[in-house]
């Protein structure tokens, strides 16, 4: 009889420190995505041009402003841009000619959008103490910041071109194992698909082609830097635009000036009188 209960006291014992020990490996197992995945998705601001927007399971439509974006959502942009914005305020300017996915981070991939082809311009607000990096992945390369205005570029052949506008951005290779580096303001960096970044090389000696916002545009107009450069990008287009056209309508113009002139000119000849 004793035997039997020291039996069934080590036994309770035995399945109380059982549970107490699986209770504490399910608190320290970590979350399925990180903790910053509450500004997964995204909302269009604006937007103008020809724009296709695919939605999980759906077929591709014109975008709306005001629209939620969900994980899985694919944007081509066409001829024409939009601007994209995070719950947190962060921005994402989509510019013509790029395919960009929307995704929900997880432990095996933390990237928010998969830029596929084309390029962006992103102002991401600082995130501070123990918050997950923002992350930004590519075919060639993964981007991680913690608050900062950088552009990123992938070419037909994948090949991704980073330049820091303000910041620290870290860019990895996504197939090399050649670790990473680190973009200070106006430097930029190029990945491979086959090749860790290279070195950090000055912006206008590596893309002098790139432009750059103006300093202290978005404190003038208390806008972001983003919805001042998508304006004036709107503006510059409508310019292009209506330049031809100015000239078309000052040769019509002319034309029928001088069909007017010769319409109403005397038919006189050398020697005589006019009727």
């Amino acid at each position: 009889m004793r035997h039997a209960a020291i039996r069934c006291t080590l036994f309770c014992l035995l399945i109380f420190w059982s549970t107490i020990a699986m209770a504490l490996a399910q608190e320290q197992q970590p979350s399925s995505t990180p903790a910053a995945a509450a500004i997964a998705g995204a909302t269009i601001a604006e937007w103008k041009g020809n724009i296709r927007l695919s939605l999980p399971g759906q077929l591709p439509t014109n975008p709306l402003r005001g629209q939620q974006l969900p994980p899985g959502t694919i944007l081509d942009t066409g001829s024409g841009r939009l601007l994209l914005r995070l719950s947190d305020g962060s921005e994402v300017m989509v510019r013509a000619h790029t395919r960009l996915q929307v995704q929900q981070p997880s432990l095996t991939d933390p990237s928010y959008f998969q830029l596929l082809l084309g390029r962006i311009r992103a102002l991401i607000y600082k995130r501070t103490g123990g918050a997950v990096p923002f992350e930004l992945g590519t075919p060639s390369a993964v981007i991680a910041v913690r608050g900062t205005q950088f552009d990123v570029e992938v070419n037909p052949h994948k090949v991704t071109e980073v330049d820091v506008v303000d910041g620290l951005v870290e860019v990895y290779g996504r197939n090399a194992t050649g670790g990473s580096v680190l973009l200070e303001p106006g430097f930029s960096t190029r990945v491979g698909m086959d090749s860790g970044p290279e070195q950090p090389e000055p912006t206008n000696e590596m893309r002098p082609e790139v432009e750059r916002p103006e300093p202290g545009e978005n404190e003038i107009s208390a806008k972001s830097e983003l919805e001042v450069e998508f304006e004036r990008a709107e503006v510059d287009r409508e310019v292009e635009i209506g330049e031809p056209r100015e000239k078309t309508e000052m040769i019509e113009a002319q034309e029928i000036s001088e069909q007017t002139a010769r319409a109403v000119e005397p038919d006189t000849k050398p020697g005589s009188e006019p009727q």
